[in-house]
């Protein structure tokens, strides 16, 4: 599978960023914070309608966070649903689960495709930057590699967030689900995410890159720098050097 990487050329202080990828096959991969698009990835809506598990769920979060046992844990969960009490009582447990996403995750953001003047307007320098296509096994999509959803309204049930406080091989997961759902109004980037365990560090990626194309802004002398720096990698590993008019 093919995805693309843009790099803003604007500062020269960034080009290593650029060679990196191209010459060592190293990604950044940053904490969710960093993202462009940071204040959205932790905005969601979440639904309190009970579900049939809900019950059970809130008695054993209740059994295992509860400071006081003056009721049995299913008692105490079912008082809390009729007195709408759940809110109060997951409120900490979602902030948790976000904070701890915060500290925890790493991501790197590719896009699906190259032809969208969006991606070049954002990412790509206005122009003034490079598309990096990398070629990832196809088996590594849904392993490594995932495609965001996009949706009309971000919204999760509370479920989810309890069975991540009970269950620590869910709460990957929770996160996975909180950083690959964005909405409609993103939909065009086709975005495609690495999500591992590790943030604010170089990683080797998986794949190899193909193809380089350098925005039609690229300032003549960045332009015949970067080449050089790069043309007898690319020569020597099969990588198309273009530039868009």
């Amino acid at each position: 599978m093919r995805i693309y990487k843009f790099k803003d050329l604007t500062d020269e202080r960034k080009h290593s960023h650029f060679l990196q990828i191209v010459l060592n096959n190293l990604i950044w991969c940053a904490s969710p914070d960093s993202l462009n698009d940071r204040d959205e990835e932790f905005r969601f809506a979440l639904d309190y309608e009970p579900s049939l598990r809900t019950h059970d769920l809130l008695s054993q979060v209740v059994a295992q966070y509860r400071t006081t046992s003056l009721l049995p844990p299913h008692l105490s969960a079912s008082l809390a649903l009729e007195n709408d009490r759940l809110k109060d009582i997951a409120r900490p447990i979602i902030e948790d689960t976000i904070e701890k996403c915060r500290r925890s995750v790493g991501i790197s953001s590719f896009s699906m495709t190259k032809a969208d003047a969006r991606l070049w307007k954002e990412y790509g320098g206005d122009g003034n930057g490079a598309c990096v296509e990398i070629d990832i096994p196809d088996h590594l999509v849904g392993q490594n590699y995932y495609q965001v959803r996009y949706v009309l309204a971000k919204v999760f049930h509370i479920d989810t967030f309890l069975e991540s406080a009970l269950f620590p091989d869910r709460i990957f997961q929770t996160y996975q689900n909180m950083l690959l759902t964005k909405t409609k109004k993103w939909e065009q980037e086709e975005e495609i995410r690495f999500i591992g365990n590790r943030q604010n560090v170089n990683l080797i990626f998986d794949g190899y890159v193909s193809q380089i194309t350098f925005g039609p802004e690229v300032p003549a002398e960045s332009l015949a720098q970067l080449t050089a720096h790069i043309a007898n990698h690319c020569r020597e590993n099969n990588i198309k050097i273009s530039q868009l008019c």
